[in-house]
């Protein structure tokens, strides 16, 4: 029997205000769930777990007034009203909320979210290790920081954000067909990374600048070039004087460009894209007897012990772990 985090298709009712705090805990995070209603809730949940990034997205109700505090969520919980009204309070501001402003809660942040009786809202909760996953594709740069929004999404203010919501409409209304489609882990994927992009690229945040500069900078071809070699041949042996040579350019030019537009040298580019396709691989397959050694070994890495390190500094667990969420 599947845990409630396992679980893809999300569909609860309770009337037990712990029922609704153990299975929201299982979606969002561990928070507090705070009623003088306890066990005459009209809690319902409706929605799905995507595979690939465990992103969760749904309609959710507590028919009954709560007020949820949170410290350390984990994950990044969005919300939109279709009716009634909820307020956030979060670093001495109170931010209100209703079918033309959403509300994000971003992690490690003290944070209590006031919903009222009436109150039927969507839902997209998005892992912090995804969302860093996704930014850290886009800056081709390491990051320190915790991704940090601005808590209120004015859908009258950004048209980005309205076409956003409206995508998590469209898809919600489609739920029964989707799961039923065959091979989700697929394509589930670039759904997935669309709507974390599209958030970071719309929703203000304190990677906003970064993102916007990188919009309007464009890399010299030779490193566009190098980049499309290093995919193509990712399964080979690649030193530093293949790169340079396919370069073109001075080691010198060569190595400071490419810190300069990447923030990272080639190499560990080349590591993280490898570990990138290993996760993909193990997030994907249903083979129980697929060889996690095997794999490191085709996509370059020789000494296992090394490559979990490095697999778990970059993904935040194990191969394993990632291998037994879909077997």
């Amino acid at each position: 029997m599947l845990s409630l985090s396992q679980e893809m298709d999300l569909n609860h009712h309770s009337t037990h205000a712990d029922f609704a705090h153990h299975l929201m805990s299982s979606i969002c995070g561990e928070h507090w769930l705070e009623t003088s209603c306890r066990n005459t809730l009209n809690f319902h949940y409706e929605g799905i777990r995507l595979p690939h990034k465990r992103m969760a997205m749904g309609k959710i109700g507590y028919g009954a007034g709560v007020c949820i505090n949170t410290s350390n969520l984990r994950a990044y919980s969005i919300s939109l009203p279709i009716q009634g009204k909820q307020m956030l309070n979060v670093r001495g501001a109170q931010y209100a909320s209703n079918c033309d402003k959403g509300l994000i809660l971003s992690n490690n942040e003290f944070q209590d979210l006031v919903i009222d009786k009436d109150c039927i809202k969507y839902q997209v909760v998005i892992p912090e290790h995804s969302m860093q996953q996704v930014l850290g594709e886009l800056l081709h740069q390491p990051f320190d920081c915790p991704i940090v929004f601005n808590p209120e999404m004015d859908l009258n203010a950004d048209n980005s954000l309205l076409v956003w919501w409206k995508s998590i409409d469209h898809f919600l209304s489609l739920r029964a067909q989707f799961k039923g489609m065959q091979g989700m882990q697929f394509w589930s994927e670039d759904y997935e990374c669309f709507l974390i992009k599209a958030l970071l690229l719309s929703q203000e945040n304190n990677y906003s600048e970064r993102l916007r500069n990188l919009c309007n900078q464009y890399e010299p071809e030779y490193l566009r070039n190098i980049l499309k070699f290093m995919k193509q041949h990712a399964h080979e042996n690649i030193n530093v004087d293949d790169l340079h040579r396919i370069a073109g350019v001075s080691k010198t030019k060569f190595y400071e460009e490419f810190q300069h537009y990447y923030g990272i040298s080639p190499l560990s580019f080349l590591r993280k894209y490898r570990l990138q396709q290993i996760h993909k691989i193990l997030s994907r397959s249903l083979n129980k007897k697929l060889s996690i050694s095997k794999l490191a070994y085709d996509w370059g890495f020789n000494h296992l012990g090394r490559f979990s390190q490095q697999y778990r500094d970059e993904f935040g667990e194990s191969p394993s772990e990632t291998k037994n969420k879909t077997c």
